[in-house]
């Protein structure tokens, strides 16, 4: 459902914008301190690829559904941005750096994983993204939204509109897939399964597959699969989200200039910052302020959260999206308002395996997926992610990746890190007995 601030877009730019003026504060800032590095075209761009992917291809019986049902779509948008936004807390307090997720392109990807999960995985999956929707209900859901998303793409518009998501699943040869789960993600992702010989040339398959993700991220996303990936897994499903997309009205390059930005302990640095008169939508929120930027598309936007000064680690800390919801229904309308921000460019590779599993969803990972193979299990989940705003507009990609290895020799622990103070004991293995033992402290 369209919130009033997209809908009151499509009059701002007709000229009949009614809502209530206001004013915002001079410095609209990120929720990151941004970079000094910044990429020197964001202007819109048509279509990144769409060059068939490597290998053979293996399609489910069903025809994707082309017009689904969108009365789960708005149960769906709650639980996920929910859970994309503790993931964004739970990924900044592990590395507090700059950093860039694509919380879709990851629940995309776990959403056709769970599609073939039973047991304690399946729970740990739908628990940790608080999906409680029926499985066909779920996945009509995805197939909704993601058909929403991508109707936004238009390389006949003026400028150009870039978004584009695609799924695509890989496996090495010899392993038949239950026809169930095939159905699910032709029928409700669009996509089959390519199989490729892993054991035969590991190198080569990692060249192709990183191939298949540059081109459908602009180039962006490169190197996401190594040689070793390949050479330790059996099957990977991969999303690759691509939104090249110019504001609605751009920054002048000659306005930009260097000015000051406070850093979290409270220093300041100088950083190129953007200024010009934008049509803007904002309000007031527990302990921020909210703004969304307006792109050429009327049904795109840059929702900026602005924690008040000095407050920056403890707001992020405790925010919820049930707030920031309702601080985006509450939006009033400010029209040529003055803005200033940074151009800021951010690459990143968060820490995806350990978020998901301190999330709740370790009992997913070695779990039951026999209605995916029998032989297969899940074992790792990565994203490498880019997104760079500038005068023109914003340009993002990501890509995600599962990973699946043999069920039978997922190891039950590991890795090990013999950081800390241990005994020792050096055994006859036969008797049991102890030959020698002790304890270290201070190795040096």
């Amino acid at each position: 459902m369209a919130s009033p601030a997209i809908r009151d877009y499509v009059h701002c730019r007709r000229g009949t914008a009614d809502g209530v003026k206001m004013t915002l504060p001079l410095l609209l800032s990120l929720l990151s301190a941004c970079s000094s590095e910044t990429s020197t075209d964001t202007g819109a761009a048509v279509d990144p690829g769409t060059g068939a992917p490597p290998g053979e291809t293996v399609m489910g019986s069903v025809e994707r559904r082309s017009a689904p049902s969108t009365a789960h779509v708005e149960d769906l948008a709650a639980a996920n941005n929910d859970f994309g936004l503790r993931f964004l807390q739970e990924v900044y307090a592990a590395e507090p750096n700059n950093t860039v997720v694509s919380p879709w392109s990851l629940q995309v990807v776990l959403a056709q994983v769970h599609g073939g999960a039973r047991g304690d995985a399946k729970a740990a999956i739908g628990g940790t993204f608080g999906w409680t929707l029926a499985d066909a209900d779920l996945h009509e859901a995805f197939d909704a939204t993601d058909l929403a998303v991508q109707a936004h793409n238009d390389a006949a518009a003026e400028p150009p509109v870039a978004v584009t998501s695609t799924n695509q699943i890989f496996v090495t040869t010899g392993y038949p897939l239950g026809a169930p789960w095939l159905d699910t993600l032709s029928e409700f992702y669009g996509t089959g399964v390519q199989t490729m010989d892993f054991a035969a040339d590991p190198a080569g398959v990692a060249a192709d597959i990183n191939d298949w993700i540059a081109l459908r991220t602009g180039d962006r996303i490169k190197d996401l699969i190594t040689e070793g990936t390949v050479s330790d897994n059996r099957m990977l499903l991969v999303n690759a989200i691509y939104f090249k997309v110019s504001w609605f009205v751009p920054f002048a390059e000659e306005n930009t200039a260097d000015k000051p930005f406070t850093l979290v302990d409270g220093s300041e640095v100088s950083v190129p910052m953007m200024s010009g008169s934008v049509n803007v939508h904002g309000a007031e929120g527990p302990g921020y302020f909210l703004a969304e930027m307006p792109y050429s598309d009327d049904g795109l936007v840059m929702t900026l959260v602005i924690p008040d000064e000095g407050t920056f680690a403890s707001t992020v800390d405790t925010l919820a999206w049930a707030d920031i919801q309702a601080t985006i229904d509450s939006e009033a309308f400010c029209e040529e308002c003055p803005v200033q921000l940074p151009k800021f460019e951010v690459k990143s590779r968060p820490p995806v395996y350990d978020v998901l599993t301190a999330m709740g969803m370790a009992p997913a990972f070695g779990g039951d997926y026999s209605d995916i193979s029998p032989d297969l299990t899940l074992t790792n989940v990565e994203q490498a992610g880019f997104v760079a705003v500038n005068e023109i507009g914003t340009e993002a990609a990501a890509a995600t990746v599962a990973e699946f290895s043999d069920s039978a020799t997922e190891p039950p622990f590991g890795p090990i890190v013999v950081d800390r103070p241990f005994l020792w004991f050096i055994r006859e293995v036969e008797t049991g007995a102890v030959l020698f033992s002790g304890v270290v402290v201070d190795p040096r």
